[in-house]
């Protein structure tokens, strides 16, 4: 009995002292796989797997080094080895769904790897955050979300996470979560200048322009100063009818960054027309239509700068230029019919207002009281009284005023 115990020991001491070795042999070979030698590496892993074929973390290795050199059929091979060995081990089954993806380029293959690495390990975050992308990739955006917001749960202070979550929310139209992920992305790193960027955008698509240009300043601010958030600022600037703002953000994108584009030159010509600088405002609609002559609307623009000027020929010859163009635009028949009337051309006024009223789908009770004013101009009592009337039962309000004195 005495010898059997003896020679246990003796077995056991040598296996310790074999697993001792082998852990300082793995060390060595992780060491030259970090160093990126990979030859001296694989060499390394193999003598181990030559003295113990279940050393299963130098399967997975192993296989890290010879995908590093290419070895493709080497490096799956040590994979499925590495699982073959041990069913639970959660990290050879990421390396491989990694492999699936970048070299296999199989999605659902890598997806059901990392979905039994999650099952062996629930708190593997770097498993649900690859899924999350695949999902994303393949534009299943719910589950991509269940596992980005997953990973946020193991992680919370991971900002890139949350970024990432965002994307997901935003390809499934779920605004409000994008800009809560947007917001915690920026509380947890306050120069995080893509972030802001990326909400000034969210807001903008919901239509809250001043939180949307509060975004986009910010961005400017913090050094991002690209033509891209100057033109979506601005744009918004116009939208608001801050137009300061919005010829100040035009003229550098025209000026410094070189973007002479033709709804540039518009848009800031409709600044200048609404500050009062009628000359300038000139310039610019000239220009845009020198680059862009089939935009019907520039030539309105342009109109109603000569209008204002009281260059009531080239007005009407620019309305003329932009019926051209969009003939059934009631709105230009309107402002052409009322530089009609301003010149007592009453005729063609009318002419106009009943085109207006043609292409009009509203209730255009304007232009039939205006209409009337026309007929009345040209002696025709009984069409002005149909027209006033017209204009009456449409709630215009001076209309009502005269309709009982002027039918009677």
């Amino acid at each position: 009995m005495k010898y059997i115990v003896l020679s246990l020991i003796c077995l056991f001491g040598f296996q310790s002292l074999q697993s001792q070795q082998l852990s300082q042999m793995y060390d060595e070979a992780v060491k030259k796989m970090e160093a990126a030698d990979y030859t001296g590496a694989i060499d390394g892993f193999t003598k181990i797997l030559n003295q113990s074929q279940y050393y299963y973390d130098a399967y997975l290795s192993r296989g890290i080094c010879y995908e590093k050199l290419k070895k493709m059929n080497l490096a799956i091979a040590d994979y499925d080895k590495a699982i073959a060995k041990n069913p639970k081990f959660h990290e050879a089954y990421y390396q491989r769904a990694l492999f699936h993806t970048n070299v296999a380029k199989n999605d659902q293959a890598a997806i059901a790897d990392l979905s039994k690495a999650i099952e062996i390990k629930p708190t593997y975050f770097p498993a649900y955050l690859q899924r999350g992308d695949l999902y994303f990739k393949n534009e299943n955006y719910p589950q991509a979300q269940a596992d980005y917001t997953k990973a946020v749960e193991l992680r919370p202070n991971s900002w890139e996470t949350i970024y990432k979550c965002v994307f997901a929310f935003l390809s499934d139209d779920k605004s409000d979560e994008a800009l809560a992920g947007l917001s915690s992305c920026i509380g947890l790193k306050p120069d995080f200048t893509e972030a802001y960027f990326q909400r000034g955008k969210v807001y903008e698509e919901r239509a809250e322009y001043p939180r949307a240009i509060e975004d986009y300043s910010k961005v400017i601010e913090m050094g991002l100063q690209t033509d891209e958030v100057y033109a979506l600022r601005a744009n918004l600037y116009y939208q608001l009818k801050q137009y300061r703002s919005a010829m100040d953000d035009y003229t550098l994108l025209i000026s410094q960054y070189k973007k002479r584009l033709p709804e540039f030159y518009s848009r800031r010509g409709v600044c200048y027309t609404s500050l009062g600088d009628s000359v300038n405002a000139q310039k610019d609609f000239t220009r845009a239509i020198s680059m862009d002559k089939d935009n019907y609307i520039i030539y309105v623009y342009r109109a109603e700068n000569f209008v204002k000027r009281q260059r009531l020929s080239s007005a009407l010859s620019d309305y003329n230029k932009a019926i051209q163009l969009s003939p059934k635009s009631w709105d230009i028949y309107y402002s052409r019919a009322k530089v009609y009337m301003e010149r007592k051309d009453y005729q063609q006024a009318l002419d106009d207002f009943s085109m207006a009223i043609k292409y009009n789908k509203e209730k255009f009770a304007e232009g039939y009281f205006l209409r009337g004013a026309c007929k009345d101009a040209l002696k025709d009592v009984e069409g002005a009284c149909a027209d006033l009337k017209k204009a009456a039962s449409l709630h215009h309000q001076e209309a009502i005023q005269r309709v009982s004195r002027y039918c009677r």
